[in-house]
């Protein structure tokens, strides 16, 4: 009985570990901001308008597989909408190629932005396949179908 009751809680507490350990994983290595620091290497921005206008909202880090629950940050038309389906243009700020996506996990449609330049503004502009339909993004990406600035 009591080696029962030792096992039995032996095994919750393995199941509430995994749960805790798979529950609190995250989903990309992206986070959300108005600014990208100079020691960031992966940086792009979604603007709500077109022309790279209104608010907009700046993602550090490598890939993201779905944009749900982010909102635009910054000053201005969109401040506080939802960004998944609502970016109307977008920036890259990194020296790799990004690929934007119409559906969340990197699927569907895309629109691919080249590669910062140090003499350059940042690469980008009005979306064009996922114009108010950006769901995901990722750098370094096949892009062979998609629409290239």
């Amino acid at each position: 009985m009591r080696m029962r009751r030792k096992l039995a809680a032996l095994g919750v507490t393995a199941a509430a570990t995994a749960g805790l350990v798979l529950g609190t994983a995250p989903q990309s290595q992206a986070s959300a901001s108005l600014t990208c620091p100079d020691s960031e290497t992966y940086c792009m921005v979604f603007y709500y308008n077109s022309g790279t206008s209104g608010s907009r909202t700046v993602f550090r880090g490598f890939d993201h597989y779905s944009l749900n629950g982010y909102t635009f940050l910054g000053a201005g038309a969109g401040k506080g909408q939802a960004v998944k389906n609502n970016a109307a243009s977008a920036g890259n700020l990194a020296p790799y190629n990004l690929v934007i996506y119409y559906n969340s996990n990197l699927a569907g449609a895309c629109d691919s932005i080249p590669a910062f330049k140090s003499t350059d503004n940042g690469p980008g502009g009005r979306l064009q396949k996922t114009y108010n339909n950006n769901a995901s993004f990722g750098y370094g990406r096949y892009d062979g179908d998609c629409y290239k600035f």
